[in-house]
């Protein structure tokens, strides 16, 4: 048995198929949008289409350089030509001469349609429809008058309104000027500022002296403090040298040559020493050591001779004791001025540090009055650039002001009406064409959403995943539609009085899938039932039974529907005596069974009618009657009740009686009354459920026919292949029929065929 597959892509044949089998939806929808589209183009009032040109340009000779001569505000034009006021403006104005024959004031206010056009003058296309041409008319022409007027008008008040504000900013930025001079004026009156800017050039120069002066006593201040305590234990020579080296470094300046060093020391310290604010004793000293170079000669001659008179005396003599107090004598002379020279360092210390405070202070207070000058010199330049300032905007506003009355004058828009307003004789709407389309896009829409939304909200079964994805149970197989001719009438054996291949290539793939179910299941007994009456359980099992018997076993079919049983008139055998007589009076059920004119069928009939059958079915042992013979037969069909009509089946499979096939109808079943009587059939087993009906003409067959390709060719094989074999008949001449001729119909029948096939997969 071929299996369902899940198909994860869009399958568009379904949908194409929704077009074929429910055209009746779809064609009703576009037959009443059709109608619906040409009654509204036979009642709807006619509108009839007035337009008029307009050019609005600028002159080219006035325009300024590197501006477009064209116009470029046609988005303002088309705000203006719809605004609501102006429009009901114009109204007002024709309202006494049309508001009779127009009518209400509703129908004279026609909405303009504005369209820009190209050329070498752009130009603009304002439209109007009115179902009065003269109406529409003389709407445009009052239009195209307001709109001048009104363009115009908003054109100077735009350049009046420019203008005024720019004079306006003038007049205050005039006043600010003027303020701000006068501020200037009473700042310079009050403060005095010839005077402060030459005393600031006098006050910086002085501070600029006192910050030098200032440097050059602190870097000789520095070199004194770390000094000192070098000096203790040297002599008066290094004490000296170090004294004018250090005068030599503190008179150096960041911008003193190098040079001139050892030449400006010697200067400044000549005017130090004449010029000296310390006490007159402190350099007298200084000059008192002035000879202590000779001494020190003086001194090395005299250790000299030392040194040779020891040679030849002795260290006690005379001249050597006279020679020694000699060279001591010296040397406490040397060591003394080597103090006071140390002396006069510490001196010029602390004259060093006292300059140096009173140096700070004269600057800290020349540093104040330079800044004060300085403030003073910074707010007045800002009230000059505050000044400054408002006379480049003055200016600046002036110069805008006359570039834009002048451009203006130049970029005013001129109109020029191209063409007077005309009226189109032929209306523009209800326009047929554009109607027609559409009501043929509306119909066909609606019609397949409509189609489509009956097959989402149909709950009947249709599909083989309803069958066993949404019910639970195995496929087994189906039967298509054509088997059910006149199913309500009689129940005939299909496979045996039709010779149509696909009749017996139907059940025969049915009879395959039903043996293969029951050999797996290892059961022989098929209690074959259906959810409710009418479908086509009794006509399954009756062409099941044939189509297994004549694979040459022995099959009986039982008629367990004991209300209604209606096997005996399609074998043509007596419905009684019959399995209720049997069950009634305790009988066995061999001795009900009769043969059929089908070579391996046997049926057991229902027999006489009884009225308590749920009560007779309770108190028999059916599993123990039907054991007796089911040694006899191959295989053993059981046709039964429906489900939902009668409790005769739920009792009869709940006492283990064989398995149960489920059979239902499609696009006739409902899925939630076959879900129902499955429920109540919990307690036995159940086989599998056969489709029955498959209706090819209809979408669920659609979806049957792509998944299960087989039964659509046996439908087809059925429906086209009646009139193309031979068969005995009565009433045919010699006892067969020929093939008739195809006509006009059967030709057009055929093609309707092949395009079929190209959609459903067939074989």
């Amino acid at each position: 048995m071929p299996t369902a597959t899940t198909q994860d892509k869009i399958d568009f044949r379904v949908y194409i198929g929704i077009v074929f089998f429910r055209w009746q939806i779809i064609a009703l929808c576009f037959l009443y949008s059709l109608l619906g589209g040409v009654l509204y183009i036979q009642f709807t009032p006619k509108e009839y289409s007035s337009r008029c040109l307009i050019s609005v340009y600028r002159d080219p000779v006035l325009t300024l350089a590197g501006h477009d001569p064209r116009w470029t505000s046609f988005q303002l034009h088309q705000a203006m030509l719809r605004d609501p006021r102006f429009l009901d403006r114009v109204v007002q104005q024709l309202i006494g001469q049309w508001g009779e024959v127009v009518g209400v004031r509703g129908n004279m206010m026609l909405d303009p349609s504005i369209v820009q056009a190209g050329g070498v003058l752009p130009t603009l296309i304002v439209s109007v429809k009115s179902q009065n041409q003269a109406y529409g008319r003389a709407f445009l022409d009052r239009l195209v008058v307001e709109h001048e007027k009104e363009w115009k008008n908003l054109q100077r008040h735009s350049r009046d309104s420019a203008a005024k504000l720019l004079e306006e900013e003038l007049a205050r930025l005039d006043e600010k000027i003027r303020q701000a001079e006068d501020d200037v004026i009473e700042y310079q009156r009050l403060n005095d500022m010839a005077r402060v800017s030459a005393r600031g050039e006098v006050e910086q120069a002085h501070l600029g002296a006192l910050v030098g002066k200032r440097h050059q006593l602190a870097t000789e201040l520095m070199m004194l403090e770390s000094q000192n305590p070098e000096l203790r234990e040297e002599s008066i020579g290094v004490i000296s040298a170090v004294s004018r080296l250090t005068r030599e470094a503190g008179e150096v300046g960041p911008d003193t040559p190098v040079k001139d060093v050892s030449v400006s020391a010697e200067v400044n310290g000549a005017q130090k020493e004449s010029t000296s604010e310390g006490p007159a004793g402190v350099e007298k000293p200084d000059e008192a050591v002035l000879g202590w170079p000779d001494m020190r000669v003086q001194l090395a001659r005299l250790k000299q001779e030392e040194t040779e008179l020891l040679k030849n005396l002795t260290p006690d003599h005379p001249r050597l004791k006279a020679l020694r107090k000699e060279i001591e004598t010296l040397e406490s002379k040397l060591e003394l001025a080597a103090r006071i020279q140390l002396e006069n360092l510490r001196d010029r210390h602390k004259a060093l540090t006292i300059t140096l405070k009173a140096i700070e202070a004269a600057e800290y207070r020349w540093q104040a009055k330079d800044m004060l000058a300085r403030q003073r010199l910074a707010e007045f330049q800002r009230l000059e650039s505050r000044v400054n300032r408002f006379e480049v905007n003055y200016s600046e506003l002036y110069s805008r002001l006359h570039q834009m009355r002048v451009s203006e004058e130049l970029k005013a828009e001129h109109f020029s009406v191209v063409e007077k307003a005309a009226t189109n004789p032929r209306p523009v709407w209800p326009d047929p064409m554009k109607i027609l389309l559409m009501t043929v896009a509306i119909g066909l829409g609606s019609g397949f959403g409509l189609a489509l939304l009956v097959q989402v909200l149909d709950n009947r079964i249709q599909t083989i995943s309803d069958v066993e994805d949404m019910l639970g149970v195995p496929f087994l197989g189906g039967v298509p539609f054509w088997v059910h001719s006149g199913l309500e009438k009689a129940i005939r054996p299909i496979v045996t009085e039709e010779h149509s291949s696909g009749a017996i290539e139907a059940y025969r793939a049915l009879r395959t899938n039903v043996l293969t179910a029951l050999g797996k299941a290892n059961e022989k007994v098929l209690l074959i039932t259906s959810a409710d009456s009418r479908e086509g359980k009794t006509l399954t099992a009756l062409n099941l039974a044939i189509m297994i018997a004549q694979m040459g076993k022995r099959v009986l079919l039982a008629d367990m529907d004991l209300r209604r049983g209606r096997l005996h008139r399609s074998l043509g055998v007596q419905k009684d005596p019959g399995l209720s007589d049997a069950l009634r009076e305790g009988r066995s059920f061999k001795e009900v069974i009769v043969g059929t004119r089908i070579e391996g069928l046997y049926l057991a009939p229902a027999g006489s009618s009884v009225e308590n059958v749920s009560e007779l079915l309770e108190s028999s042992d059916l599993v123990a009657k039907f054991v007796e013979i089911q040694d006899d037969f191959d295989y053993v069909i059981v046709d039964t009740s429906p489900v939902l009509r009668v409790t005769d089946t739920v009792i009869t499979a709940r006492q283990g009686l064989g398995t149960v096939v489920f059979v239902a109808r499609v696009n006739h079943t409902p899925k939630p009354l076959v879900r129902y009587a499955l429920g109540m059939l919990k307690d036995s087993r159940v086989l599998g459920l056969i489709m029955n009906s498959i209706e090819m003409h209809r979408i669920s067959s659609l979806y049957y026919a792509y998944q299960y390709p087989n039964y659509a060719y046996y439908s087809n094989a059925y429906a086209y292949g009646y009139d193309h074999y031979y068969t005995d008949r009565p009433g045919a001449a010699g006892g067969k029929r020929r093939a008739r001729k195809r006509g006009i119909g059967d030709a057009l029948k055929a093609a309707i065929e092949k395009a079929r096939r190209s959609i459903l997969p067939a074989g």
